[in-house]
């Protein structure tokens, strides 16, 4: 994520990353941003309360998720709930979730393919809000009252 965003910078695209959550790669990735020069690009937001999340959804133009593996990805759904447009690798149930880029976009994890798939989307403003559009209704449909409704169902069989 970080590389696409540096590359995206560097032909001249207004982009910004802030990455959210505390881990191992910490440090690594304060070493790149020092020594690319990106520390007016890319933001290290660390762990964040709920309500800090739910703002930086509201706020946020993309969510980027790209992971060699994936459970649920809890955080691609909500960022499809808050109008983020998803971009995500083609790990788990990411495709179905995003109808195989009818919702966002699957990224390759090559970083040139996935530098041409971004840009695509950026060039492209009527198909970045209807697939937001999309991801939103989609998203929309998996809340935890929906998800509380349907356990109840279960039990009361």
């Amino acid at each position: 994520a970080v590389q696409l965003i540096e590359a995206l910078y560097k032909k001249g695209f207004d982009v910004r990353l802030s990455v959210y959550g505390q881990g191992p790669e910490r440090q690594k990735l304060e070493h790149y941003i020092a020594e690319n020069q990106l520390k007016d690009v890319v933001l290290l937001e660390g762990n964040q309360n709920q309500e800090a999340i739910k703002k930086m959804f509201a706020e946020t133009h993309f969510v980027i998720l790209p992971s060699l593996s994936e459970g649920w990805p809890k955080v691609i759904a909500e960022g499809m709930f808050w109008g983020c447009f998803p971009l995500a690798s083609k790990v788990s149930c990411l495709p179905n979730m995003l109808d195989n880029s009818n919702r966002g976009s699957l990224l390759t994890l090559d970083l040139q393919q996935d530098i041409a798939i971004v840009e695509s989307v950026l060039n492209q403003p009527d198909a970045y809000k209807t697939k937001v559009l999309n991801a939103m209704e989609w998203s929309r449909q998996y809340t935890l009252d929906v998800f509380e409704s349907e356990i109840k169902k279960l039990l009361q069989s």
